[in-house]
């Protein structure tokens, strides 16, 4: 039949692509729509080791990344309150190992992502728009702004904030209480102090601020994405971009000086009231994925991140149902997002309990079991029952997690110890 596929996504960012590439390999026809074209600006350019196993698989591997993107050895959080910095290493930098992960520029990443999903055979057609999409039928109808009308077996949503299906459908919750609006731009010739850390290249930093927090992300260009986070009431009425920006900036003052006597790159850009979730991710002929199905606050780069997992978790769900005929597949899908948003999502919540933070993070140096949890978590292991953060999480125990030390007795037995993490010696170089 003429404009029919097996699976046809709609969106080709990081989770339309890497579903569409793992579906083709696998024997089935997949068009994917697109609105716009490739090369595109996109934010959340942090990827985490957790990832890698998938984008591996469909030819993306670390010798591929490391000839395009940063390699990133772990996340920094840094508080200029007490000019402390707590870093959390995945791997040690400097000592000849492949990094576990990535920064990336998104506008080349994205396209590299689509050219391999093209390359496994899937039907890309950019620059078209779906307008409707009948999707409680089988065949799935898809109705095109130039009024071509496409079939499918099975739909998957990868529109991202767009939410295609999840605003028709009316599934589609704002999160109030995590960041509102977040200002970023790019950097270059960001200067350094004499006693400049020779790994801040290699790591991802997060500088915690009133209301909110800062983004500090180098890229494999030589640039630095910089970007401020911030809660509804730490916004300034009457204030434009750049002003918002460089107050927040301000809070970290070793920041703000290297900032300002840096070259931006563009214009500065927002993205405002980005945390959703939807609780309905499937349906009979279709399922969500990536920020489609739900989106939180960056500081834990859980974005890309799940997007790529769930493109994975989908594939693996559509084959089970389309080729065995196991529709619990889908719920298993469902269920499985469900609880790794859980985990991010209450990890997030926590660290905007400002005090809470500060005692789970800067506390880990005297809990090395709470330290490797939390590492995990940040690294994107969260579906590891077997990390005592996690059980925290999901049975909602601030008191617990708060108690550090109290914690440490309580996992596993173990008693506190010197951490085997890598360390700055000087913070003054943030």
């Amino acid at each position: 039949m003429e404009n029919h596929s097996d699976i046809a996504i709609i969106g080709c960012g990081p989770a339309g692509a890497v579903a569409g590439a793992l579906l083709a390999v696998r024997g089935y026809s997949v068009i994917i729509f697109d609105r716009d074209s490739h090369p595109r600006h996109h934010i959340g350019e942090s990827l985490l080791p957790a990832s890698m196993s998938i984008l591996q698989s469909i030819g993306m591997d670390s010798h591929y990344m490391q000839a395009h993107h940063q390699g990133k050895y772990g996340a920094r959080f840094f508080d200029p309150v007490a000019n402390r910095l707590e870093v959390f290493g995945f791997a040690l930098p400097g000592q000849g190992v492949e990094p576990p992960t990535f920064n990336v520029m998104r506008e080349t990443f994205d396209l590299q992502l689509r050219d391999v999903a093209q390359q496994r055979g899937c039907v890309i057609h950019e620059n078209t728009a779906i307008t409707d999409v009948e999707e409680e039928q089988s065949p799935v109808k898809l109705h095109s702004e130039s009024g071509q009308t496409y079939c499918c077996n099975f739909l998957i949503d990868a529109t991202g904030a767009a939410a295609v299906l999840a605003k028709k459908l009316r599934c589609r919750e704002v999160l109030p209480d995590f960041g509102r609006l977040a200002i970023y731009n790019y950097f270059t010739n960001i200067p350094t102090t004499e006693s400049a850390d020779p790994f801040e290249r290699q790591y991802l930093t997060m500088h915690l601020i009133a209301n909110g927090w800062i983004w500090f992300i180098p890229l494999r260009d030589g640039s630095t994405s910089v970007g401020v986070v911030l809660k509804r009431e730490a916004i300034e009425k009457n204030v434009d971009l750049p002003g918002q920006f460089w107050a927040a900036v301000k809070q970290s003052p070793t920041l703000y000086d290297r900032l300002s006597r840096s070259t931006p790159l563009a214009a500065y850009r927002a993205a405002s009231d980005y945390s959703y979730q939807c609780d309905q991710k499937v349906g009979l002929h279709h399922l969500l994925i990536g920020d489609a199905a739900g989106f939180l606050d960056p500081i834990f780069s859980s974005g890309v991140h799940l997007a790529i997992t769930s493109a994975a978790r989908a594939a693996d769900g559509i084959d089970a149902l389309l080729r065995r005929g196991e529709p619990a597949a889908l719920r298993q899908y469902q269920a499985d997002m469900d609880a790794g948003l859980r985990v991010f999502r209450a990890f997030v919540e926590r660290f905007y309990q400002r005090d809470l933070v500060r005692n789970l993070f800067f506390s880990a140096d005297k809990n090395p079991v709470m330290r490797t949890a939390i590492i995990n978590i940040l690294a994107g292991h969260v579906w590891d029952l077997s990390n005592p953060l996690i059980a925290m999480l999901q049975a909602n125990k601030p008191a617990e997690i708060r108690r550090v030390g109290v914690a440490s007795a309580q996992l596993e037995g173990q008693q506190a110890g010197p951490a085997a993490s890598y360390r700055e010696a000087n913070v003054t170089t943030l």
